[in-house]
C-alpha cells in the first residue's frame, strides 16, 4: 500500500513538472515574440537626450564644433532628440544634408571644413539600416556633427568663411531670432518641402553672386568628366570673389550700411571676365581660403587678413 502511494505521489509530481515546464515554454515563446516585434527605437528615448545633453556640455567634445552654441540651441529647441538618425523611411532629409555637403566646391567652399573624418556615408547607412548595431554615443556623435557642418554650411553661404566683420564666435553668439539666424534657416528648411533648395536660400540674391555662382556649378558639376576644364588658377578667383559678394550683402543686410565690393571676376554673356587685381588683395585672399595645410581645421590658427576690407578705397 505504501509502494502504490508513492508511485502515486510520483506519478502527480512528475505531472506537475509537465504542466510547469509547458508554461514556462508559453512564457519564453511569448517573451521572445515581444522581442522580436517590438521596433528598435533611434537613441533609446531618454537615453540619446542624456547623450546628446552630457556631449553639448563636455568641453572635450566642444573644441570641434564650429558652432557650439548654434548646435546647442538647437538640440535645445527640439528636446534633444536626434535629428539626422532616423529608419530609413524617414532619413530623406538626411541623405540630403550629406549630399549637399559633398556638393560645396560648387560654393566655391571646400570638403575639409565640414568633419568629412568623420561623416562618412558607411558609417551612416549602418546607422540608419542597422542602429543596433551602433552604439548610442556613436550615433549622437554622428548626429551632433552632421547638425554642425550644416549650420557651418548655412553661415558660409550667408557670412562668407572669413568674414572680417562677422567672426564665427560672433555669428555664434547671435541668438535673436531677427536678422539672419542659421538656426533659425535650418529650423524653417526642414519645414520645406525642397530641404536642399530652402538651405540655399541663405546665398546672396545679387545679380553678380547668382552669375558667379551659375558659372562655378558648371564648372565644378556639369563639366567635372566633360570635355571642358577650367583651370583651378581661374576657379579660386571665382571662388573668392563668391566670397567677397558674401561678405557685402551680409554686411548691408546686418547694418543697413552699403559698400562696394572689390571684384576681380564677373560673369559677362555666360563667361567670367577676369580683371586685374589693382589692390593686390586676390594673393591673401586666397591663401586664406586654400591654405597649404589640407584638411586644416577653422579653429586650430586664426589666419592673419590685415588687408582684407569691405569698405571702399
Amino acid at each position: 500500500m505504501k509502494r502504490k502511494l508513492n508511485d502515486q505521489v510520483s506519478s502527480d509530481e512528475n505531472e506537475f513538472l509537465d504542466k510547469l515546464h509547458k508554461i514556462v515554454a508559453v512564457i519564453l515563446c511569448w517573451i521572445t515574440m515581444l522581442i522580436g516585434i517590438v521596433p528598435f527605437t533611434y537613441g533609446q528615448g531618454n537615453t540619446i537626450s542624456k547623450e546628446l545633453s552630457g556631449q553639448l556640455k563636455n568641453q572635450t567634445s566642444q573644441f570641434k564644433l564650429y558652432y557650439p552654441k548654434s548646435v546647442k540651441r538647437y538640440y535645445h529647441q527640439n528636446g534633444f532628440q536626434l535629428i539626422w538618425i532616423k529608419n530609413k523611411n524617414e532619413a530623406k532629409q538626411t541623405w540630403e544634408a550629406m549630399m549637399l555637403l559633398d556638393c560645396v566646391l560648387q560654393f566655391g567652399l571646400s570638403h575639409a571644413d565640414y568633419h568629412p573624418q568623420e561623416l562618412i556615408y558607411d558609417n551612416l547607412r549602418t546607422m540608419i539600416n542597422n542602429p543596433e548595431k551602433v552604439p548610442v554615443g556613436a550615433q549622437a556623435r554622428f548626429d551632433v556633427l552632421l547638425t554642425d557642418a550644416i549650420i557651418t554650411l548655412i553661415n558660409h553661404l550667408h557670412y562668407g568663411k572669413l568674414n572680417p566683420e562677422f567672426s564665427s564666435k560672433k555669428i555664434d553668439g547671435i541668438n535673436k531670432t531677427t536678422g539672419f539666424n542659421a538656426v533659425v534657416e535650418l529650423t524653417k528648411s526642414r519645414l520645406e518641402p525642397d530641404f536642399m533648395a530652402a538651405i540655399l536660400t541663405a546665398q546672396p540674391k545679387s545679380k553678380a553672386y547668382v552669375d558667379l555662382q551659375n558659372y562655378m556649378r558648371l564648372v565644378k558639376g556639369q563639366y567635372v568628366g566633360d570635355c571642358y576644364q577650367t583651370p583651378e588658377s581661374e576657379v579660386r578667383i571665382i571662388a573668392i570673389n563668391m566670397e567677397r559678394l558674401r561678405w557685402a550683402e551680409s554686411y548691408t543686410k546686418q547694418t543697413g550700411n552699403k559698400t562696394l565690393p572689390y571684384l576681380t571676376c564677373e560673369i559677362k554673356d555666360g563667361l567670367p571676365v577676369f580683371h586685374k587685381d589693382v589692390r593686390h588683395l586676390d594673393a591673401s585672399l586666397e591663401a586664406a581660403m586654400y591654405p597649404a595645410i589640407k584638411h586644416k581645421p577653422l579653429k586650430i590658427k586664426a589666419l592673419p587678413l590685415p588687408d582684407i576690407r569691405l569698405k571702399k578705397e
